[in-house]
């Protein structure tokens, strides 16, 4: 073939396939880009609870709220660095570690629970090692904020530090002053990040409570919206600030420092909702109502958040889908007894306000024996051989050996946690604040959960018998004021019309201290325990120390219950006008474990607790 004729048919060839191969090569070029484009972005955090100090008190939340904000972000995709109770080497190794994984991320960020000071405008947070006996020792023994701050500067991404460090400081009072005017802080300064932002759990120059459950206040708001899909994140924290500010009842103001950019954030994008499909074998005829949950795992997440006996009844009602015997929600169940309640002795009086009386007990023993725990014979008392199967059955699912029956005990058992019947029952055996929209959430009555929402926060326990819902309710006021509230929101101070009543309300209230107050008077002898008051008041026109008592709510006195020579005093001489719960015993007396059942003629001035009740329709 001539030289020419080749070079044509050459030509020829590579004409026919070079717009196959340019068509390939952007194929290969947009396949690698939509590769490059749906990579996920790279989300790191460092999450630091320090709780145990050695030269003060510890705190009792920080290593709980770094657990659980640690789980938390890394359900949304952040890989988790944590750190547990660290010391100055500790934490400057972390930042230093840190610093480096967060240079490329495209979102990096940093909490710290423990304790902060503030010194000369300059914020330190306080590792678990530092004795701070000088103000001048802050430097080479607590890491400056801006340290931190700084360890993320650099990233191109996103910047968050959350700072839950503006609690009460002990160190404050022991540290001695090397200059009479350098200043020392309450809480932490107000910063200026520059790119990044940096959230206090309160306000600058504030202080942040450190909580009565298992989170601080403000650790607890971030739980409850952090993981909520569709919301924006400058959304995110005012929806904490509102939060910290119930929780606190107006005590606490977290605040966020540095600024957003002009485009919405979202930690979780909206997501559509996806309907609970249950097992045909567990399908329950209960109504599940207009504002129920969509997805298995929010229910659980609720119920978690919730954590209280009645919440996780609602789901067994309600939910029968729901694997209530995962170990992770066991563990949390257990949760329910605070810990200051097991070193009170007090899981005896818990499982007696679970499981009252010997049927109920008997119940438990053949469940026992059921699952293959011997107990021996089921008598209702709960002896050695009963402890030790309930041992062994916490043991086998990875609790805490106690011995005692637990909510977590009777939902391995299929007992559940309600143990009065449908139209009776305790929503939980301490004190908690509750949350009305997670009650809404798992299904409490619209009724229940209005007033509950219309109280507040408070602490608190509610019940239903016969009918009508009663609050304990933690209050620290004027009777007045609490009668005022209360009426607001469509309850009442409670009347006690029946010993059936007396009992279950007693009940109600047995195992919490914060209802109570204990006392000694030196001038009569007597220990005390004052409780509640509720509705039964003295008319101040009658003198007669005996005669002329009535209830708030109109209904007849057909019921009394008066401690021995109750009531003693007339409101002339005595002002003696309101009835509460008291105990009273000669001598100095540890009546820690007392219950009082008996009511008292009380002053009616300041209260520590009340009793409510409004009727269910």
């Amino acid at each position: 073939m001539p030289k020419e004729d080749q070079k044509m048919s050459q030509w020829a060839i590579f004409s026919a396939f070079f717009p196959r191969l340019l068509l390939f090569a952007l194929i290969c070029f947009l396949a690698a880009y939509d590769n490059a484009a749906a990579e996920p972005e790279k989300r790191v955090a460092l999450v630091i609870g320090n709780s145990a100090y050695q030269h003060v008190s510890s705190l009792p939340n920080p290593s709980n709220d770094a657990e659980d904000i640690s789980r938390s972000l890394e359900r949304i995709g952040f890989q988790v660095t944590r750190g547990q109770d660290l010391d100055y080497n500790g934490m400057r190794i972390a930042l230093r570690d840190f610093a480096e994984v967060a240079a490329n991320a495209d979102v990096a960020l940093v909490y710290f629970a423990g304790h902060g000071i503030e010194i000369e405008n300059t914020n330190y947070l306080i590792p678990v090692s530092a004795t701070l006996k000088s103000d001048r020792d802050v430097e080479f023994e607590a890491i400056r904020l801006d340290a931190i701050v700084g360890s993320i500067s650099d990233t191109a991404g996103l910047k968050i530090v959350l700072v839950d460090a503006c609690r009460n400081n002990p160190f404050v009072a022991q540290m001695a002053r090397a200059s009479s005017t350098r200043s020392i802080g309450r809480g932490l300064a107000a910063v200026e990040p520059g790119g990044v932002i940096v959230g206090y759990a309160a306000r600058g120059g504030t202080l942040a409570q450190d909580g009565d459950g298992r989170n601080s206040p403000y650790a607890k708001a971030i739980l409850e919206h952090i993981e909520q899909p569709g919301l924006e994140l400058g959304k995110m924290f005012r929806r904490v600030r509102d939060r910290v500010f119930e929780l606190t009842d107006g005590f606490q103001e977290p605040f966020i420092y540095g600024s957003l950019p002009g485009e919405d954030i979202y930690l979780v994008p909206k997501s559509e909702p996806v309907a609970m499909q249950l097992p045909s074998n567990q399908v329950s005829n209960a109504p599940i109502s207009d504002a129920a949950p969509t997805k298995t795992e929010d229910v659980i997440a609720a119920a978690m958040k919730t954590n209280t006996m009645r919440g996780w009844d609602l789901i067994r009602q309600k939910y029968r889908s729901v694997p209530v015997s995962e170990p992770e929600v066991l563990k949390r169940m257990t949760e329910i007894t605070p810990d200051w309640a097991k070193e009170r002795g007090l899981l005896l009086a818990l499982e007696d306000t679970l499981i009252p009386g010997r049927e109920r007990k008997k119940q438990l023993q053949d469940n026992l024996n059921d699952a293959g725990f011997d107990v021996g014979a089921s008598d209702g008392a709960l002896g050695p051989k009963s402890r030790t199967g309930i041992k062994e059955l916490q043991a086998a699912h990875g609790l805490e050996q106690t011995g005692y029956a637990d909510p977590a005990v009777l939902t391995i058992l299929g007992m559940g946690t309600l143990q009065q019947g449908e139209d009776s029952f305790i929503s939980n055996p301490f004190a908690v604040r509750q949350n009305a929209e997670d009650l809404d959430l798992l299904g409490e009555s619209e009724e229940i959960t209005r007033i509950l929402k219309c109280l507040g926060l408070r602490q608190s326990i509610y019940g239903k018998f016969r009918g009508n819902l009663y609050v304990v309710m933690v209050y620290s006021g004027n009777l007045f004021g609490a009668r005022n509230e209360a009426q607001k929101c469509g309850v009442d101070l409670a009347s006690i019309t029946s010993a059936e009543e007396n009992a279950f309300i007693v009940r109600m209230m047995a195992n919490d201290p914060s209802f109570f107050s204990v006392g000694y008077d030196s001038k009569t002898n007597v220990s005390y325990k004052a409780g509640p008051y509720f509705g039964f008041r003295k008319d101040p026109k009658e003198d007669n120390a005996v005669i002329g008592w009535r209830w708030y709510s109109g209904e007849p006195v057909k019921y009394t219950n008066w401690l021995p020579s109750k009531p003693n005093r007339t409101h002339g001489n005595g002002n003696k006008a309101y009835a509460q719960f008291q105990y009273e015993a000669r001598g100095r007396r540890d009546l820690s474990n007392v219950v009082p059942t008996k009511w008292f003629d009380g002053s009616g001035g300041y209260v520590r607790s009340v009793v409510l009740e409004g009727s269910l329709q």
